[in-house]
């Protein structure tokens, strides 16, 4: 049997970047050897396939996501990150560990079903989805549905919850540029202040959203990085925004979409200035099965586990791409404990290890 709090340890201490998961995979293929059963799929990227094709039905898949986060740890734990600026801070270790626990307990347990396991690299904006899906080896398969799960650090350890139709909202993020012309300060008139460009744009920018979305808060757009300028006493030639958009409808997304196009073109005429937004990572909306939410609700009650219906958030979850593609059912699984109430993304994020076996559990329900 795999010591499973160890091995959650170990990928905990090697957290790596989008498609730079080259340890994390080495390490899981070693624990996957020591299995029978299984037939493995790799990728000329970082990534996991593992097939087990023993029952005469339609796949079931379960998805993991492999990759951590630019954060540098603050947990003092005994267990923390070995790479420098890297954790896993969003608790895609505790996904992994769930995801081999479940697969070495459908061999412990001889199931006869046709069970697809993913190992899935580059969930934090690079892709990792969409790469997996294009290379076409999963329409290989014929797959009724696809699970995965989300630790969450404001629930008990334990509790889970999820909700109907639309989870979590597509995002996507961007940077807007403006080209202006430096000058010094003493001869601004000599230049034009991309800075200023910025500024109006991001205020401009946030009325015009007020305006189209008076009611509610279907949409959210936000800047939290803005770079101008090299020096204090010049006008700065460029100005810098970094953001997300997010919405939970497409048609929502495309309008706020199209505000923002019409935002910067309003300003680049005004101040005669070059212009450009760059168009980053996307994530697809999660959309959640009914028929699957209720499997979950009912299966999780059975095991006397806390289940509560959800709110949808404006998280981004590249799981999207996998619900739009199949049935699909995404849940939050609660890992906080009074030790520490720090959630996902956090420096001092560390999840109750607690909830792996529970974890394990209702994925293995779910079959």
């Amino acid at each position: 049997m795999f010591d499973l709090i160890s091995i959650r340890k170990e990928l905990h201490k090697i957290p790596e970047l989008g498609f730079e998961e080259i340890k994390t995979q080495k390490y899981i293929l070693q624990l996957l050897g020591n299995l029978n059963g299984l037939n493995i799929h790799t990728f000329n990227f970082p990534g996991i396939l593992v097939e087990y094709s023993h029952g005469n039905g339609k796949y079931k898949l379960f998805r993991a996501d492999m990759d951590g986060l630019p954060i540098t740890e603050d947990t003092n734990c005994d267990f923390s990150s070995e790479h420098k600026g890297k954790m896993h801070a969003c608790g895609h270790d505790m996904h992994m560990t769930i995801l081999i626990g479940l697969i070495e307990k459908v061999i412990t347990e001889n199931v006869r079903e046709n069970l697809l396991f993913l190992f899935q690299p580059a969930e934090e904006g690079k892709g990792g989805a969409t790469r997996i899906l294009n290379t076409k080896i999963l329409d290989k398969f014929d797959i009724s549905e696809t699970y995965a799960l989300h630790v969450n650090g404001e629930m008990k350890t334990g509790e889970t919850a999820s909700k109907t139709g639309i989870f979590f909202a597509n995002t996507q993020e961007i940077e807007v540029v403006f080209n202006g012309k430096s000058a010094h300060v003493a001869f601004a008139e000599k230049g034009i202040n991309a800075l200023t460009t910025g500024v109006e744009f991001y205020l401009e920018l946030e009325n015009e959203i007020r305006k189209e979305f008076p009611i509610g808060k279907p949409v959210i757009c936000a800047f939290g990085k803005m770079n101008a300028g090299v020096v204090m006493n010049a006008v700065p030639a460029e100005c810098r925004l970094e953001g997300t958009f997010r919405a939970y409808t497409n048609e929502n997304h495309e309008i706020l979409k199209a505000l923002i196009e019409n935002v910067k073109s309003k300003i680049a005429k005004k101040y005669g200035v070059d212009t450009e937004i760059i168009y980053k990572a996307y994530y697809k909306e999660v959309i959640n099965d009914e028929i699957l939410f209720r499997k979950l609700k009912r299966k999780a009650e059975e095991m006397g586990i806390i289940f509560k219906e959800a709110e949808k958030v404006f998280t981004g979850e590249d799981f999207g791409f996998f619900t739009e593609k199949y049935s699909g059912l995404l849940f939050w699984l609660g890992v906080g404990n009074e030790d520490d109430n720090a959630d996902l993304h956090s420096p001092q994020f560390l999840p109750d290890e607690k909830a792996i076996d529970i974890g394990i559990e209702l994925f293995f329900q779910l079959i």
